[in-house]
C-alpha cells in the first residue's frame, strides 16, 4: 500500500506538521512524585521523533497537585517544571517533530492515596474504581481558581517551547465531569443545560487563549461518548466543539469513554482496530477544524485509510510506537513486514494503573532506550538455545544479532510456547502476532531453527556448544492424586489445556474445565467456540484474577452473557467417575452427570529435565556457559519471558 495521505504535511492553525501521524498521550510513570520528568522520558520520545512522527502529545499533564491522576505522572503545575519540559521539547523538535502539551485535571478520578488531597468535581459523585472517595463540590470561586491553573500551565508550556496546547476534556477527568449529564448535578451556571455544562470547558479554553495568544494552536480532547448509563452522546460534543470553533478553537481530538467505560479509553485486543474512527467521522462531518482520532490503530495501512477515506485529518498512535519506535519509517520505506506489532495485551496499561514504570511485552527496550543498544560480541561463540517460546526466541535473536552462531531447538512443531495457548480463543488471536514477529526476527538475525526435536543431555554432548541456554518453559500440572483420574486418562477423557487448544484431543460436548484463572478461561472460551457446554471449576472466589483488568472486565461480561459457560467458584473436584465428576462447593457435594471431557488448567509445572541434567554435572563436564531463562526458571508473564531472553542474549 502507498501512503500518500499520511505522508502529506498538515496544518493546525498556522503550524505545519510534517505528516499526519501523531503520538497520542500515554502516561509512563517515569516522573517523580512532583511531576518532574526523567532522562529516560526524553530518550523514549527522541527515539520516536527520529523515526518520523509528525507531532507528539507526551502525556496527560496535571495543572494542579489536587488534579494529579497517577503518582508518577508528568506535571506542569509549578514554574520549576519549565526547565525539564524545555529540555524535552528541544530534544524532540531537533528531529523535526512538533509537540503538544496536554493539560489536565483528573477531577473525581483522583485518588487521595496518590495526591494526599480530597478529589474535587462539579458535584459529590465518588468513583469506586479509584477508592470511592467523597468528592468536594467546587464553589464558583474555586472553579475560577482551577481555570486559572489551566492558564498558568499554558503559560509554562509556551515558555517551555511547546508548539501546541491540547485541553484534556476526555476520559472522566474534571472537564468531562462538568460536561456529564450524570456526574454534574449542579443547578447554578455550571449545571443543568448543555450550555451551562459546557461553560467550564469554554472558560478554560478562553483563559488559555488569552494567555498564549492567537497564534499558538489550541485544541481540546473529548470523550465523544461518555459510555455510562444516561451519559452524553456525540451530538452533545459536536455542539460544544461548534461553540468553541466560534471562539477560535484550532482542532478537536476525538476519544471516548470514562473510567467506568475504560475499555473505550484503552482498547484491549478484544476490540477491533480503528475502534473510534466512526465517531471521528461523525465529528469531522460536523466541524470545519482538523480532527484527530485514536483507537487501537496499530498499522499504517489503517492510518492511511482513515485519512484517505475522510475519517480524520490526523491519526493518533501510541501503543503502536511503544511496540516499535520505527513503525512509521519502516512502513513508508517498504519495510512494513519488519514492524513489531502491538498486540494490545495492555501490559503497559496494567503497569500504569499499578503505579509501576511502563513496559512493553514485545519491546523490552521501552524506557531503557539509552541502555538497550546491542553491540557486537567480542568473540563469536556457538550457542545452543533449547525451547522456542518467547524467552528462547528472544535470547536466540539477540545473541545472533550480536554475531554468535545460534541454533534454536523446539520439541514441538510450532514455535511460540505458551503464547499458542493464550491466542486460542477468537478474542485473543492478536497474541499470534507476538509469535510471528519473533519468528521473523530470528530468521532475519540468522538463527538456525530446529523444530520437532526434544533435546537431551546426549544431544548437548554431541553439539558441544560454548553456551547452553535452557528456555524449556512449562507444562500443565495434572493432579493424578484425584480418585478416578487414571481411569479417565486411559480413554482420553481427562486431559489438559495444551492438548485441547492445540487440537490434540476432542473438546467434547459436556465438559468440565478445572481452573478459572486466565489459562482456564482461555480454555473454556475456546471449547465453547467449538460447540461444547463448559462448567468451570475454580477453587478461589475470584475469576481470572491474573488477567489484565480491562480484558478481565470484558471477559467477565462475556461469561455472564454466555449460554455455554457456567462457573462454580470456591469449588473443587473430589472424585472422577466414568461419566461424571463429584464436585465440592461450599462444603456441599454435587455430582455433575454426563461429563465427556475433563480439562485441567489450574497451574503450570516447570520443564526442568534438561536443567537438572545440566546442573548435575553436564555443564562442568563440557566446560560450557549455562543460562536458564523464562518460565522454566520461574513462571511469569510474556513480558518477563522476553526480558529474560533479551538480557541473556545480550550478556553472552
Amino acid at each position: 500500500m502507498g501512503y500518500e495521505s499520511i505522508t502529506k504535511p498538515g496544518r493546525i492553525g498556522n503550524l505545519e506538521i510534517r505528516n499526519r501521524i501523531t503520538l497520542s498521550p500515554m502516561e509512563k510513570n517515569w516522573c517523580d512524585r512532583l511531576g518532574n520528568l526523567s532522562q529516560n522520558y526524553i530518550d523514549y520520545y527522541v527515539e520516536r521523533a527520529k523515526h518520523g512522527v509528525g507531532m507528539m502529545n507526551f502525556e496527560a499533564t496535571y495543572v494542579d497537585m489536587r488534579g494529579k491522576g497517577n503518582i508518577y505522572q508528568l506535571g506542569l503545575w509549578h514554574d520549576d517544571h519549565i526547565a525539564g519540559h524545555k529540555r524535552l521539547n528541544e530534544a524532540v523538535q531537533a528531529h523535526g517533530c512538533r509537540t503538544a502539551a496536554e493539560l489536565m485535571h483528573a477531577g473525581r478520578n483522583c485518588n487521595m492515596q496518590r495526591t494526599g488531597l480530597q478529589p474535587v468535581g462539579p458535584s459529590n459523585r465518588p468513583l469506586d474504581m479509584v477508592g470511592n472517595h467523597q468528592v468536594h463540590a467546587l464553589s464558583v470561586e474555586e472553579i475560577a481558581d482551577v481555570v486559572q491553573a489551566y492558564a498558568n500551565a499554558a503559560r509554562r508550556a509556551k515558555t517551555a517551547g511547546y508548539d501546541m496546547i491540547n485541553i484534556h476534556g476526555a476520559h472522566g477527568y474534571l472537564v468531562t465531569n462538568f460536561l456529564s449529564h450524570v456526574n454534574n448535578q449542579r443547578t447554578d451556571q455550571y449545571g443543568g443545560s448543555d450550555e451551562n455544562r459546557w461553560r467550564f470547558a469554554t472558560e478554560i479554553y478562553q483563559a488559555i487563549r488569552d494567555t498564549v495568544g492567537p497564534d499558538m494552536p489550541t485544541g481540546i480532547r473529548l470523550s465523544s461518548e461518555e459510555g455510562i448509563e444516561g451519559g452524553y452522546q456525540i451530538d452533545n460534543m459536536i455542539g460544544l466543539v461548534n461553540q468553541l470553533e466560534g471562539l477560535g478553537l484550532d482542532f478537536v481530538d476525538v476519544s471516548t469513554g470514562t473510567y467506568e467505560f475504560i475499555e473505550g479509553i484503552v482498547q484491549p485486543m478484544d476490540l477491533q482496530q480503528g475502534y473510534l474512527l466512526p465517531l471521528a467521522r461523525q465529528m469531522k462531518e460536523a466541524v470545519s477544524i482538523p480532527v484527530f482520532s485514536a483507537g487501537r490503530i496499530n498499522d499504517m495501512d489503517i492510518a492511511e485509510r482513515a485519512v484517505s477515506d475522510g475519517d480524520c485529518d490526523f491519526v493518533h498512535m501510541s501503543r503502536a510506537f511503544h511496540a516499535d519506535a520505527e513503525i512509521y519509517s519502516k512502513s513508508i520505506s517498504g519495510r512494513k513486514d519488519d514492524v513489531v506489532g502491538c498486540v494490545a495485551c495492555n501490559r503497559c496499561t496494567a503497569q500504569m494503573f499499578g503505579n509501576l514504570p511502563l513496559v512493553c511485552t514485545v519491546n523490552v527496550a521501552v524506557g531503557r532506550e539509552r541502555f538497550s543498544k546491542l553491540t557486537p560480541a567480542a568473540d563469536a561463540r556457538k550457542v545452543m538455545v533449547v525451547g522456542g517460546g518467547m524467552a528462547g526466541m528472544e535470547a536466540a535473536r539477540v545473541a545472533a544479532e550480536r554475531g554468535h552462531d545460534v541454533t534454536l531447538y523446539e520439541k514441538t512443531d510450532t514455535l511460540g510456547g505458551i503464547i499458542n495457548v493464550l491466542r486460542a480463543p477468537r478474542n485473543r488471536v492478536a497474541w499470534g502476532r507476538a509469535i510471528s514477529d519473533r519468528i521473523r526476527m530470528c530468521e532475519t538475525a540468522g538463527v538456525n531453527v530446529v523444530t520437532g526435536k526434544e533435546v537431551t543431555a546426549e544431544d548437548v554432548r554431541a553439539e558441544a556448544p560454548d553456551v547452553l541456554i535452557a528456555a524449556t518453559g512449562t507444562r500443565p500440572f495434572m493432579p493424578t492424586n484425584i480418585t478416578g483420574f487414571e481411569d479417565r486418562l486411559e480413554v482420553e477423557t481427562v486431559t489438559h489445556c495444551d492438548d485441547i487448544v492445540r487440537g490434540r484431543v476432542d473438546v467434547g460436548v459436556n465438559a468440565v474445565v478445572v481452573g478459572g484463572q486466565n489459562i482456564g478461561m482461555i480454555t473454556a472460551e475456546y471449547m465453547a467456540e467449538k460447540g461444547a457446554t463448559v462448567t468451570v471449576i475454580e477453587a478461589t472466589d475470584i475469576l481470572v484474577e491474573d488477567l489484565e483488568f480491562i480484558a478481565r472486565k470484558m471477559l467477565l461480561a462475556r461469561v455472564e452473557q454466555s449460554k455455554q459457560i457456567d462457573v462454580r467458584l470456591n469449588s473443587n473436584i473430589e472424585r472422577i467417575d466414568k461419566d461424571s465428576v463429584e464436585l465440592q462447593s461450599g462444603g456441599a457435594i454435587e455430582t455433575l452427570e454426563d461429563v465427556d471431557q475433563i480439562v485441567f488448567a489450574i497451574a503450570r509445572e516447570r520443564e526442568r529435565g534438561l536443567i537438572d541434567a545440566a546442573t548435575a554435572g553436564l555443564v562442568e563436564e563440557l566446560d560450557i556457559e549455562f543460562h536458564v531463562v523464562g518460565d522454566c526458571d520461574w513462571p511469569g508473564d510474556p513480558y518477563e519471558a522476553v526480558l529474560a531472553g533479551f538480557n541473556t542474549g545480550r550478556a553472552i
